[in-house]
């Protein structure tokens, strides 16, 4: 989702890279820190456009915040709108 609420119809890797950055910011503003990440899960309409265009900026994601826990890739057959990669998190203090 853009600033506005938006669903993005960019490709899949800046799609990944503004939900990062929206998963990042809700997660400041709530009061916790990325690294107490304890789930991740990744739904994306494409596993093999994920592994193909996407990989180094999750990788990236997930060294930064030094998340070391399985994380499920899941392919599903649709996102709400335009959307090509959503990402769900259980965080911990």
């Amino acid at each position: 989702m853009d600033a506005n609420g938006q669903p993005s119809s960019a490709d899949m890797r800046t799609q990944l890279l503004l939900t990062i950055n929206n998963l990042e910011e809700l997660i400041k503003s709530a009061g916790y820190d990325c690294k107490g990440i304890v789930r991740l899960n990744v739904y994306t309409t494409s596993v093999q456009d994920f592994f193909s265009t996407c990989m180094e900026v999750y990788q990236d994601f997930l060294h930064k915040h030094g998340i070391k826990q399985a994380t499920p890739l899941l392919e599903v057959k649709g996102l709400f709108a335009t959307l090509t990669v959503e990402l769900e998190a259980t965080v911990v203090r």
